[in-house]
């Protein structure tokens, strides 16, 4: 009972202020979006490799896009071009909307799936430098595989980690009460509100679902690693569950904290909409880089870019 009336809840919330995002999401039958029994079950749907025979990988973990109809999208795709260095590219998608949970046949094994998966690939790869990134339920991915498979660096938009950040009755309550920003910036309230019931679905869909002996350990995992990746969060520094997820973290070395002047939980559609996608997450990379002594070439101006840096993808590994 409690999951149907936060179903009805997130429909009611999309209908009355995202109405174009609810008539598509109504037209794909996509209204359904956690349950995840009806996703693809091909394996090579969640992955696409850019091999481009670098020494840099980039991986990129899809969230669990509660705030777009139909499948989870490659985010970053384009905005990852200029960084200076050949780079090969890894995007990993998460159709089940089951936060990696679950592998892609749709077994209760898949963070030992992801986790063998990106193993593989690093391996096939064969980089020096390998980055995590990811937005949401995506970077807190990030954040999971990157320490599990011992990435150099990881970039999380608004990690959901620890998941009370968003899940936790007194976190929810101050962000229902967080009238200032109703008042001021009202589409990034009931943003916040929809990501706060689509985690909640997130979380009983798991609970039903997951042994909690397989259930991950985010922040735990990474606060504890020897070693450990270094971490960048960037977050919406008026966006309650988000400032307190990077409170809890900011005390952990090696993480740097990039605030961001919204209250919105999604940091990249910011970003994107002002125009700053791009150089932001250029900046960070190449920032990232120098440190770990990767020659770089001077960034090209956002006029000189190129559509596509990448060369056609390869098959996922077996």
């Amino acid at each position: 009972m409690f999951l149907q009336i936060k179903e009805v809840l997130f429909r009611i919330l999309t209908k009355l202020f995202l109405p174009s995002l609810a008539r598509n999401m109504e037209q794909e039958g996509t209204f359904q979006m956690f349950e995840g029994g009806s996703a693809i079950t091909d394996e090579n749907e969640y992955f696409r490799i850019y091999d481009n025979g670098a020494d840099v990988t980039i991986f990129v973990f899809s969230g669990m896009d509660v705030l777009f109809a139909g499948e989870p999208r490659f985010e970053f795709r384009k905005q990852l071009e200029g960084i200076g260095h050949p780079t090969n590219f890894v995007f990993i998608r998460e159709l089940r909307r089951t936060a990696y949970h679950n592998s892609p046949s749709g077994e209760s094994d898949g963070l030992e799936y992801y986790t063998r998966k990106v193993d593989e690939l690093k391996r096939q790869l064969g980089a020096r430098v390998n980055i995590a990134m990811g937005a949401s339920g995506g970077g807190s991915a990030a954040f999971y595989f990157g320490t599990r498979c011992g990435f150099d660096h990881v970039i999380g938009f608004s990690p959901a980690f620890p998941e009370t950040v968003w899940t936790g009755l007194g976190n929810q309550l101050r962000a229902i009460a967080d009238l200032g920003l109703l008042f001021t910036r009202p589409l990034d309230y009931f943003e916040v509100i929809l990501v706060a019931l689509a985690a909640n679905v997130i979380k009983h869909t798991l609970n039903r679902t997951i042994p909690p002996d397989r259930m991950w350990d985010v922040y735990p995992r990474y606060r504890d690693a020897n070693p450990r990746p270094t971490g960048t969060i960037i977050y919406g520094e008026r966006c309650r569950p988000d400032a307190a997820q990077a409170e809890i973290c900011k005390t952990i070395a090696g993480v740097h904290l990039m605030p961001l002047a919204t209250g919105r939980h999604n940091g990249p559609g910011f970003l994107k909409e002002r125009g700053e996608l791009a150089d932001t997450l250029t900046s960070e990379i190449r920032t990232v880089l120098r440190r770990l002594d990767v020659p770089l070439a001077p960034a090209p101006s956002l006029q000189d870019r190129p559509v596509d840096l990448q060369s056609s993808p390869v098959p996922v590994t077996e």
